[in-house]
């Protein structure tokens, strides 16, 4: 069972814009990177598999409404692995029924590479809101 820690709703209020047409499979998957990021952290968890803790349970929320944010700005489509699998179209012609595919920048291979990372590597925000909550394993425990 996955456990999904934010939905549509609290990602619109994250991000100030309406939720993405994918915005499910975002925050699905930024909830799996979530649990993956705390998966040797200590905390009380509800019969649900949640966090019972109100501090700990909102700091997941917002993590993955920020992780899914970075993806939506950053042009991330974690299902593919990243990877969008079209370039954009540079140029096209009626004449001859040409058309030119921007690989410069957008469709290189440094892109790729880096989109296919951000996919599956938690941002520095998700990091942030997750590790002052004193959810990251980081050897130290509160309380």
């Amino acid at each position: 069972m996955v456990l999904v820690y934010a939905d549509t709703t609290a990602l619109t209020a994250w991000t100030g814009q309406a939720a993405p047409a994918n915005a499910t499979q975002l925050l699905r998957s930024a909830s799996l990177l979530i649990t993956s990021a705390t998966v040797a952290s200590v905390y009380g968890v509800d019969d649900a598999g949640l966090p019972s803790e109100a501090k700990v349970l909102e700091a997941f929320r917002d993590a993955t409404c920020a992780q899914a944010a970075y993806w939506v700005a950053a042009g991330v489509d974690p299902v593919a692995g990243g990877i969008n699998t079209t370039a954009p179209v540079r140029g096209k012609s009626l004449g001859s029924g040409r058309v030119e595919y921007d690989t410069a920048v957008s469709g290189s291979v440094n892109a790729f590479q880096a989109k296919r990372a951000a996919a599956v590597t938690l941002c520095a925000e998700a990091h942030m809101i997750l590790q002052q909550a004193g959810v990251t394993p980081s050897g130290v425990q509160r309380g």
